[in-house]
C-alpha cells in the first residue's frame, strides 16, 4: 500500500471537527523539539479537545500567527492567561500562545510502539524530572549531540 503525505493544513478542517465533537485524532511525531521523548518516523501522539484551560506540563498543539504547528509543553502561564511553551529539546521559551490558537492537547503517547495516558505515572515523573533540568537543558542538549557524533 502506498503511502501518502498530507499537509496538516490540509487536514485541520477534520480535526477541529473530530475533536469538536469529542473524538480524538492520532498524529505522527515530525521534527526535534520534542526529543527525547517523542521520536520523529517512530512516535505519534493522540490529541484530544483542549476544552478546559491547560496546565503546566501539558502537551497542546497550537498554531503560531505565522500558521506553523507546532507540538511544545506548557511551561508556564503568563499573567495575562496566555501560554508559555517550550520543547523538551530546547531551551528558548515561547510565551503568548492563546486559548483561540489550541488545536488540541496530547491525551496519548505511542511510543516505541507502546501507548500510554498522559497520566502515566512514569511519565509524569519524566516531565517533572526534565522540568528540573531546564536551567541546564541547553548544555544537555549539546553533550548529547556531541556524543552522538
Amino acid at each position: 500500500m502506498e503511502k501518502k503525505q498530507v499537509r496538516l493544513e490540509e487536514l485541520l478542517p477534520v480535526m477541529e471537527e473530530t475533536l469538536a465533537s469529542g473524538g480524538t485524532v492520532r498524529l505522527p511525531i515530525t521534527g526535534t523539539s520534542m526529543l527525547p521523548l517523542l521520536v520523529a518516523g517512530r512516535d505519534t501522539v493522540v490529541l484530544a479537545r483542549a476544552d478546559t484551560r491547560l496546565q503546566t506540563y501539558d502537551l497542546p498543539l497550537y498554531r503560531r500567527e505565522n500558521g506553523a504547528f507546532v507540538l511544545h509543553r506548557v511551561v508556564g502561564v503568563a499573567e495575562d492567561g496566555t501560554y508559555i511553551c517550550c520543547g523538551d529539546n530546547q531551551w528558548v521559551k515561547e510565551p503568548g500562545i492563546r486559548q483561540e490558537q489550541l488545536i488540541g492537547v496530547v491525551a496519548r503517547i505511542c511510543r516505541k510502539g507502546r501507548e500510554f495516558p498522559v497520566t502515566a505515572r512514569r511519565y509524569r515523573l519524566y516531565v517533572r524530572l526534565w522540568a528540573l533540568l531546564f536551567p541546564v537543558r541547553r548544555y544537555l542538549v549539546a553533550l548529547r549531540g556531541k556524543l552522538r557524533k
